[in-house]
């Protein structure tokens, strides 16, 4: 214990030193020194006098100021070294810089749907000048870039590039943040080792797509090596609520695992403890040159090594004192590790694995738990219960499935790492033999990534807390008095019945939601945050989607509590991140026929794709099916018997309401809406020579051609996944069909993306299956091309999933069993321009025939868009889905033209843009309008018939006070 305050004291000071700055380093440092001044004192006292006690305090505190004064001495070098820095002088200015790459390349989420993909790179810096003048220096950049040529860059490369200098964002000892303004110039090759762990790391990420699913193939080697090129955004988001995070970086049990294994096959051999040592010495240094040596990586070695330490000897008094070493000298090498949260925790973590798993393990097994389990759970409870307090100040969440999840993942976790470092060293002699070792993973990862799915999808599997320095002090303090309070039984009896009583009241509403979806729902709008996620249904386990919001956990959650299955048509009405970026949560678990877009939104992407595609594949291409255009009107296949031909069905096995009773309770509001007007339920007109078109096959499947297809397409047929399911028909007003984009093209062998007619499309046959999903870097890092267009990530998704994509316009009917859709808007001209901030008035526009009425969706029209739209058409509607959030680009003349009975508001509870204006909601009210928001009610379910219109929301709203007049 005497090296713990030492430990800490460096910790302290250097954090003083480097955020506080140079200044507050120098006082603090003369602090200490008086301090140890009289300290010393104390000692020689101690020593006259014979007071042992009081000698170790003197020593240990003596050490502990003596070591806080060089720390802060050195981080106040550093920091004056930082802003002295003849760069800093070029802030807002553009310079050429020489420097060398330290990092991979990490994306950053982009910001809105259609932006660039920006990259963050850390390198360290050479020199930097401007025409002749060049000035040599050292220190560390942060490069944000947007070019993919950013993202191949390999540790140790050095590049030449122009960039513009700014204040970093961070005080972690990062000289200037440089927003690179053109794609960087390698000069020379990496270091021959930094060479040899790239090819490493590829050779790992090209079997593992041969030998496993999608998503287990680009989580190995994240898992095994820290490689996230390959992993998926939604398997990131699910470990992250599942609390399992850690697994995807680097951490210390990466080199618990390995070296516990290495050392056990050594034992085996019996190799004496020089070679077991030597064998473990090697394997670390070899282990970061592939994980990539930097601090993070030195930081989960040293950790690593120390857990190792304190399960082989069993001596947590060995241990701990190792662990405070390992903190000081990387301190010492990298004093920037002070201030990283993932240092932190992996320290708190390691703490926690010494001091508190062993003699909870032990007091489990006292009660008759079996040591392996008793163990796992004592390991997974220590770990979270002192990383928790940091948690919630970093991120303000709590994620209440941690424990559960690492503790059923950790027998597996072992298994799956031993497994990936066996074929990552078979990977670099013989491809082949590498594939069949990673096989062997297929069953614990599949174990892995359903306990992650499974947790994250649990209904409040994290929670909000307050964050910041309070709510992580205060958390701190819960978590102290609970484990110190646990040491009593009476205080633990006492736990167990309060854990027992929420658990009775809160499971069964969490879980079981009991009436929920209310029986024969017509329209639910989703809370998904600040976004749009709407579903029609269609029948029993099937919907229209329209938006599927920002994110793909609310809207996944969403679609699940309505027990959707099948999607027949996907609408996403315009290219922004809050409409379509939670894509994959939709997608996921359901069967999907189509995904509409309006005219031109998504051509430039799949041009992209099939091209950058090509860059480094042979084509070997199929054809796939154009919708077969029968002059007249003609039948499409149902579900029970032949129609006659010659009719255009209107519906095609009507939806049956589901047994099941309506809502009551906290969990559901129902709301009863004025009478509809009888222009509300009338037909609609049927326009004269419609065409009926054969939409894409229900299992959202594109077949390619077979040998007694000689022209190389087929035609679709509507083969329904259940017989009760209703099959649509596409028809247009205009006497043509809804145009699938790319019709007559071709589509790859293993993620269908399609290509139009023209363009190179096949992507490399090996080690490129990975899901489309995955963030860009999997394919540039592979030489794959750029994504720079977030309408790339559409495409890939529905090529991922063989999902066609299909254009539409004004004039487009369709019907989905008793569901009608007609498209009012954009035209069928393709926009000269199409720019993210012009996307709003392209918004596709919809208005539904449904048993409760009118629905008019609206995407994000603005104002000029609403005058062209009442031009053009008639937007009367019972349900209006009101544009753009409720914003004040919305007029008070489209409201009237509209005069909704119901009105639909769809925004964040938190959101800072101010949705819905005030003026909106008013004027709303004005009318006699209803009005349901997300933000307020949460989700929202519109039941009844147009004569007995209702809605039930998930959420209780506060008491309001209206500001307009009473509906009336």
């Amino acid at each position: 214990m005497r090296l713990v305050p030492a430990a800490l004291g460096c910790w302290a000071a250097t954090i003083v030193a480097v955020t506080v700055g140079w200044v507050a380093g120098l006082v603090l440092a003369a602090a200490s020194v008086v301090v140890a001044i009289g300290l010393w004192a104390a000692l020689l006292w101690a020593v006259a006098h014979r007071r042992e006690r009081w000698r170790v305090v003197a020593v240990t505190g003596l050490a502990t100021m003596l070591l806080g004064a060089g720390f802060s001495v050195a981080g106040a070098w550093q920091e004056h070294h930082v802003q002295a820095h003849p760069l800093r002088e070029s802030f807002g200015r553009s310079v050429n810089v020489l420097a060398v790459v330290t990092d991979d390349a990490k994306p950053l989420r982009a910001g809105g749907f259609g932006g660039e993909r920006r990259w963050i790179v850390r390198a360290s810096l050479r020199e930097f000048g401007q025409g002749p003048a060049w000035t040599q220096a050292g220190g560390s950049i942060a490069v944000l870039a947007q070019d993919s040529e950013w993202a191949a860059l390999s540790p140790g490369q050095s590049v030449r590039l122009r960039a513009e200098v700014s204040e970093p964002n961070r005080a972690d000892l990062t000289v200037a943040t440089l927003h690179a303004t053109d794609a960087p110039t390698r000069i020379g090759e990496p270091p021959w080792w930094q060479r040899l762990a790239a090819s490493v790391r590829a050779d790992l990420v090209n079997a593992s797509a041969e030998a496993l699913p999608p998503a287990a193939a680009g989580l190995l080697p994240a898992l095994v090596v820290g490689d996230t090129i390959a992993l998926s955004g939604e398997v990131r988001d699910a470990f992250e609520i599942a609390g399992l995070q850690h697994l995807c970086v680097v951490s210390g049990a990466n080199f618990t695992i390995l070296l516990t294994a290495l050392l056990a096959l050594t034992r085996l051999l019996t190799a004496g403890p020089r070679a077991s040592a030597a064998a473990a010495a090697g394997a670390v240094v070899l282990f970061v040159v592939i994980a990539r040596p930097d601090p993070s990586v030195l930081r989960a070695a040293a950790m690593g090594s120390v857990t190792v330490l304190a399960l082989l000897t069993g001596r947590r008094k060995q241990a701990l004192p190792a662990l405070c070493a390992a903190v000081i000298g990387l301190l010492a090498i990298a004093p920037e590790l002070a201030v990283s949260a993932g240092f932190a925790l992996s320290v708190l973590a390691t703490a926690g694995l010494i001091l508190l798993a062993p003699s909870w393990a032990d007091w489990l097994r006292a009660r008759g738990w079996w040591r392996g389990p008793a163990e796992i759970v004592a390991v997974s409870a220590a770990a979270f219960v002192v990383t928790v307090p940091l948690v919630v100040a970093l991120t303000g969440r709590v994620s209440l499935v941690a424990i559960v999840a690492n503790a059923l993942v950790a027998p597996v976790v072992g298994l799956i790492t031993v497994i990936g470092a066996v074929g990552a060293v078979v990977a670099c002699a013989w491809g082949d033999p590498a594939v069949w070792v990673l096989w062997c993973a297929r069953p614990p990862m599949w174990w892995l990534l359903g306990v992650a799915d499974h947790a994250a999808a649990v209904p409040g599997a994290t929670v909000t807390v307050p964050g910041g320095a309070v709510g992580g002090s205060v958390a701190t303090v819960i978590v102290v008095m609970v484990v110190a309070s646990l040491r009593w039984s009476h205080t633990r009896r006492l736990f167990a019945v309060v854990a027992l009583g929420v658990s009775i009241v809160l499971l069964p509403v969490r879980f079981l939601q009991p009436g929920w979806p209310p029986t024969a729902w017509v329209l639910a709008m989703c809370d998904v945050g600040q976004g749009d996620g709407l579903a029609v249904a269609v029948g029993p386990g099937s919907a229209i989607v329209v938006d599927v919001g920002p994110d793909p956990r609310p809207i996944r959650a969403c679609l699940d509590r309505l027990e959707i299955t099948h999607i027949p048509l996907l609408v996403l009405t315009h290219p922004h991140a809050d409409h379509i970026n939670g894509l994959a949560g939709a997608l996921r678990g359901r069967t999907v026929d189509a995904i509409a877009t309006a005219p031109g939104e998504l051509r430039s992407a799949i041009a992209e794709t099939c091209a950058a595609a090509d860059r480094t594949a042979v084509p070997t291409t199929v054809a796939v099916p154009t919708p077969t255009v029968v002059p007249g009107p003609v039948a499409v296949p149902g579900p029970v018997g032949v129609p006659t031909p010659g009719v255009v069905p209107t519906s095609v096995a009507p939806a049956t309401p589901r047994n099941r009773t309506a809502p009551t309770g906290a969990s559901s509001h129902p709301t009863e809406i004025a009478a509809s007007p009888s222009w509300s339920a009338e037909s609609w007109p049927r326009a004269q020579g419609v065409v009926a078109t054969q939409m894409p096959t229900t299992d959202a499947t594109v077949a390619p051609a077979g040998p007694d297809n000689s022209s190389g397409t087929q035609s679709h047929s509507v083969i329904p996944t259940m017989p009760w399911e209703p099959q649509p028909t596409a028809r247009s007003l205009s006497g043509e069909r809804a145009s699938t984009v790319g019709s007559a093209v071709r589509t790859t062998r293993y993620d269908h993306v399609v290509c139009p007619r023209g363009t190179p499309g096949e992507r490399t046959a090996k080690g490129d299956s990975r899901p489309a999903e995955h963030d860009v870097s999997q394919r540039e890092s592979h030489g794959h091309g750029d994504e720079t267009d977030g309408t790339e990530r559409v495409a890939e998704l529905a090529g991922a999933a063989g999902i066609p994509l299909m254009e539409i316009h004004a004039g487009h009917e369709m019907t989905f069993g008793a569901v009608g859709l007609r498209v009012l808007a954009p035209s069928r001209d393709i926009p000269t321009s199409l720019a993210a901030d012009e996307a709003n008035d392209r918004s596709l526009v919809l208005r539904a025939r449904t048993p409760a009425g009118t629905i008019l969706f609206t995407g994000d029209i603005e104002a000029e868009a609403q005058v062209r739209m009442m031009r053009a058409a008639d937007v009367r509607a019972d349900i209006l889905k009101v544009p753009h959030h409720g914003s004040r680009t919305t007029t008070p003349e489209f409201l009237r033209a509209v005069a909704p009975r119901l009105a639909l508001v769809s925004a964040g509870s938190d959101n800072t843009f101010g949705h819905p204006h005030p003026t909106v909601i008013t004027s709303l009210a004005a009318l006699g309008a209803t009005v349901a928001r997300t933000d307020l009610d949460g989700d929202v379910v519109i039941v009844g018939t147009a004569t007995d219109l209702r809605t039930v929301t998930s959420r209780r709203r506060a008491p309001q006070t209206w500001h307009g007049p009473a509906p009336g």
